[in-house]
């Protein structure tokens, strides 16, 4: 009877130890699995915050370069502005519409023609005709 007691004994135990290596097994495995995925995650999280990174960058040189484009624009009104007060273009007008007309549309024509260039036109190709002689 002792060693029957003994032989259930160490079944238990056999079979508890070898529950316990299967169960361990599979949540190793499970873990690993796991960790796999959060590793790939982690590396596209840090691929997206590299790539922000770079477009912030890339923000900031455009949101600079727009900021001096504003000073510049800023300045040649700021000509303009004080030309026109210079002027009496009412008098000059009058004394000669030719040539005050013509500079107008000329200027206004240059302006149009920069701004479409400055919204996404192609800049017109310049060509040298006297080369070709």
């Amino acid at each position: 009877m002792p060693y029957l007691f003994l032989f259930l004994l160490l079944s238990a135990m056999g079979g508890a130890g070898y529950f316990y290596y299967t169960d361990t097994q599979e949540t190793i495995a499970r873990l690993q699995q796991n960790n796999a995925l959060l590793q790939t995650a982690s590396e596209t999280n840090q691929e997206t915050i590299n790539r922000m990174q770079l477009d912030y960058q890339a923000a900031q040189e455009n949101i600079t370069n727009l900021q001096e484009r504003a000073r510049e624009a800023e300045a040649y009104q700021d000509e303009l502005i004080n030309k026109l007060r210079r002027h009496d273009l009412t008098a000059l007008t009058m004394r000669r519409p030719g040539l005050v007309e013509t500079r107008i549309n000329n200027a206004t024509k240059e302006i149009f023609e920069q701004l479409e260039i400055d919204s996404g036109k192609p800049a017109p190709v310049i060509t040298d005709d006297s080369s070709d002689q």
